[in-house]
Parts: structure tokens; sequence; C-alpha cells
């Protein structure tokens, strides 16, 4: 049996709303937003496993965070005047007595060390199932058995 569905009008999404940078200031803070190069994104909501993870980074953090530091989560980083963001999770440098900000330079957030990088290379066998076939890490060429001309060198992975 076949189903053939009736020719539906294409769906077309309005344009972007593009703001300066005071624009976005004027608005009232929200988590659910973000600017990126001046055009206002809506952040859907997260699932519950993103919370649950969101949680327990949180928990852990807070669990040995020096009291020089802070632990915050749906706060603004500005990295740029038209770029702004708002990761789950961030440490930042705040003075324990400004409790009503939601916006940080990206001086205020600490980073960490990067973790290193490890590709796991897969092929499917004759069995119909993968195996690895090869497992890369900095320094290395990720270059699996037979796609040797496409070898791409770990280092250039990274972020």
């Amino acid at each position: 049996m076949t189903a053939v569905l009736n020719d539906r009008p294409s769906v077309e999404f309005p344009q972007p709303v593009v703001l300066t940078a005071a624009e976005y200031d004027a608005l009232p803070p929200n988590s659910r937003v973000e600017l990126v190069d001046g055009a206002v994104q809506v952040i859907t909501p997260a699932t519950r496993r993103h919370q649950i993870v969101v949680q327990r980074i949180r928990a852990a953090l807070e669990a040995v965070c020096p009291e020089d530091l802070c632990v915050v989560w749906e706060q603004e980083v500005r990295l740029a005047d038209d770029h702004r963001r708002n990761p789950d999770v961030m440490v930042v440098r705040a003075a324990a007595d400004d409790l009503d900000i939601y916006s940080y330079d990206p001086a205020d957030v600490v980073r960490g060390d990067r973790a290193p990088i490890v590709v796991h290379a897969f092929r499917l066998g004759e069995s119909g199932r993968y195996l690895e076939s090869g497992l890369f890490k900095e320094g290395d060429l990720v270059a699996p058995p037979g796609l040797m001309w496409a070898a791409i060198a770990v280092a250039d992975l990274a972020p």
C-alpha cells in the first residue's frame, strides 16, 4: 500500500531579528535568548538528560570550587558586542557582594586545561558489526585502513 501526501506549502521561516549591542542590552535579562553575530536566537529548553548532566557538573564543581571563584549557570558571557552566549555552567571570578550581575567578560571566566583529543575509528566488519580499526592520539594522523588518502592530523581537529 502506498500513501500519497497532498502537496503542502513550504515552511517559510521569518527573517532573523538583528539588534545592535545597545538594543540587546536594553532587553530584560533572559537566559533563553542569545545574540549570535547580531541575530537574536531563542534557546530551546534542555532535555531532562541534559539537565541531569548539568546539575551533576554544577554539584561536582561547587564541591571543589575555591572561595574566590563562583559557579554560575545560564549566565551570559559577552564574547563580543554582537556575540553573547549563555553556557550551561561557568566558573567565574566574581565579587561575593555582586549578586545582581548576569553578564561576564571572557576574562572573568576561568578556563580549564584542554583535555587531550582521542579519535576512535571503526569499520564495518563482514558480520555487519562495527569493529574498531584504530585509536589515534595527539601527534598521530587519523588514517584508518583503506582511507589513507583522508589522513588528518589529530591536532587539526582541536577547536
